[in-house]
């Protein structure tokens, strides 16, 4: 498929808003759960727990939203099972480079975070979280783009069909005509 700069730069916009709006609703989830369904909760498996949730809604928010920013994508791609995996497998995969990426870099946060009205600011991780969004946000869309929803022209795909015809009815034929020599 060639795009032309504008659409391409039109489908990144468009790609920013529905990632905006997904990590909006991950964020409103994790904080619902995490401040109010799951409060009593241990700390350690409500963080989990509300973490999954928010993810998850996330996700979901994503996927129904994506025909928004590949114009492309048909009816059949939107109702695939093995389009839906590959978008949650590209997920998870952005999840752990996120997670990587926070864990490698937790040695170097600084001791000291500075607190400023009761409320410690914890720089380095946020820095750390806002880079890693960054190269997720990347990869995301670019797997996305040339491995979930690739683009497929249905006349390539009717050429492709005819060629395959017109090749085994050749083949057909050619095996009819070394019957019909050989007897």
């Amino acid at each position: 498929m060639n795009q032309t700069k504008k659409e391409l730069i039109l489908e990144m916009i468009r790609f920013l808003i529905v990632g905006g709006i997904a990590t909006l609703v991950d964020y409103a989830v994790f904080y619902l759960c995490n401040l109010v369904l799951f409060k009593p909760i241990d700390t350690n498996v409500n963080l989990v727990l509300s973490t999954a949730l928010g993810f998850t809604f996330g996700l979901l928010t994503n996927w129904f939203l994506q025909k928004f920013v590949y114009r492309y994508i048909t009816d059949k791609q939107t109702k695939s099972k093995k389009v839906f995996i590959k978008f949650i497998i590209i997920a998870l995969i952005g999840l752990g480079i996120t997670e990587l990426g926070m864990t490698i870099a937790s040695p170097i946060y600084p001791t000291y975070e500075p607190t400023i009205f009761g409320v410690t600011f914890q720089f380095w991780k946020l820095f750390m979280k806002v880079l890693m969004t960054g190269i997720v946000l990347i990869f995301n869309y670019i797997a996305r783009k040339y491995y979930v929803f690739k683009f497929e022209n249905p006349e390539e795909n009717l050429e492709k069909n005819e060629t395959q015809h017109e090749d085994n009815s050749n083949e057909e034929t050619n095996k009819n005509d070394e019957k019909n020599t050989s007897n």
